[in-house]
C-alpha cells in the first residue's frame, strides 16, 4: 500500500516510522532546515516510549515556576520529567529514524489534488504522487484541509522571540492578566538563549517591560482544540497540528503529535476507526483541560495559581500533566 505523508515534523515522522516497515511510505517535507517557532518542551518519557536518542535533550528540568503578581511558586515535577529540545534538530532526527525504518523523503510542497493524486511542487517541477492513504501532518495552516474543503483548525496568534537578555535555568510561566492575557506568558531555556512568548502583541510588550527588554516578536498560529474538529475524510487522515491535537491550556504539541501519530499508524495497520480510537484515548483528557482553560480566563486564575503553594495541589497538577 502506498502512503504519502505531508509534513515531516514529529507527527508525520512518527507515523512514517511506524508504517514504513509494512508499506511504501513517502514523507513530503517542505525543506530540511525548517525550525518551527516553539518552546521545545516535551515530556521526558517520550524518549523511552519511542526510542528517541536522549542526546537531543538540551535541558532536563525537574521543576518550573508559576509567577503571579508578587508570587513565584516553584513546582516540583517529581523528577526530570520535562525536556527541552531544539526543534530543527529534533525533527530532523525523527525523519532520519523514519528513513531507517524504510520511509522515503521527497523535498517539496503539497499544492493540491489532481485526478486523485497529490500534486507536489519541487524545485525542478511538479510531481504527481499516487497514494492509497494520505496523512496530512502539515500544521495548523494545513494546505491539505483547504484542498479537501474542510474547516480549518481553530487557532490563536502567539507572539514569540528569542533573547540573551533574560536568562532562565528552567521554564517560567507568567499568569498576570496584563502579561499572560487569555492564557499565560512563558520563558523557556534554550542553550544560550531564552524563548519568550505570549498570545497578544500588547501582552508581549508588557512582558518585555516587566523583564526590562526591548524585543520585536514574530507572530505565528497555534491550534486551539475543539471537540468537533474533522480528523479523517475518507482515505485522508489528519494528525498533529493539522488535526488540532494540541492540549488545551498547556499548549503541549510535540508529545500529543507523536502519541496521536502512533495511534493513527496502529489504526491503519489494524484497520481500526481512527476518530473513534483517538476519542477513546484522548477525548476526556482534552475536554477536561478545555474546561480548565475556560476557568483560567476568569478571575479564578489567581486563586488557582496561588493554590499551587500547597504541595497537595502541586502533586495533583503534576500527576495530571504526566497522565498518572
Amino acid at each position: 500500500m502506498k502512503i504519502v505523508i505531508i509534513g515531516g515534523g514529529p507527527a508525520g515522522s512518527t507515523a512514517a516510522r511506524a508504517l514504513a516497515p509494512y508499506h511504501d511510505v513517502t514523507i513530503v517535507q517542505n525543506r530540511p532546515d525548517f525550525d518551527k517557532p516553539c518552546g521545545g518542551g516535551v515530556k521526558t518519557k517520550i524518549f523511552d516510549e519511542f526510542s528517541i536518542p536522549k542526546s537531543l535533550i538540551k535541558h532536563s528540568l525537574d521543576h518550573v515556576y508559576m509567577i503571579y503578581k508578587n508570587d513565584k511558586i516553584k513546582i516540583d515535577l517529581n523528577g526530570e520529567n520535562l525536556s527541552i529540545v531544539k526543534r530543527a534538530e529534533f525533527d530532523e532526527k525523527l525523519r532520519n529514524l523514519a528513513v531507517q525504518a524504510g520511509a522515503k523523503i521527497l523535498y517539496g510542497r503539497f499544492k493540491t489534488f489532481q485526478n486523485k493524486k497529490a500534486v507536489i511542487k519541487t524545485r525542478e517541477k511538479d510531481i504527481l504522487l499516487e497514494y492509497d492513504i494520505l496523512i496530512a501532518a502539515d500544521g495548523v495552516n494545513s494546505t491539505v484541509r483547504k484542498a479537501v474543503n474542510i474547516s480549518q483548525i481553530p487557532s490563536t496568534i502567539t507572539h514569540y522571540a528569542r533573547t540573551d537578555g533574560y536568562k532562565v535555568k528552567t521554564c517560567e510561566f507568567f499568569f498576570d492578566f496584563n502579561i499572560g492575557g487569555e492564557y499565560y506568558a512563558w520563558a523557556f531555556p534554550h542553550e544560550n538563549l531564552t524563548h519568550l512568548g505570549t498570545v497578544s502583541r500588547k501582552n508581549f510588550e508588557n512582558l518585555c517591560h516587566y523583564l526590562n527588554l526591548s524585543l520585536k516578536p514574530k507572530g505565528y498560529k497555534i491550534p486551539t482544540w475543539e471537540r468537533d474538529i474533522i480528523i479523517q475524510k475518507e482515505n485522508i487522515y489528519f494528525v498533529g497540528d493539522a488535526a488540532g491535537q494540541v492540549m488545551p491550556l498547556s499548549f503541549e504539541g510535540i508529545y500529543y503529535a507523536i502519541k496521536s501519530a502512533d495511534l493513527l499508524a496502529n489504526c491503519i495497520l489494524e484497520n481500526k476507526n481512527y476518530p473513534n480510537e483517538w476519542n477513546k484515548r484522548f477525548f476526556k483528557e482534552f475536554s477536561l483541560m478545555k474546561k480548565l482553560e475556560a476557568l483560567n480566563k476568569t478571575f479564578i486564575r489567581g486563586f488557582v495559581v496561588k493554590a499551587h503553594k500547597l504541595k497537595l495541589i502541586q502533586n495533583f497538577s503534576v500527576k495530571m500533566w504526566l497522565g498518572e
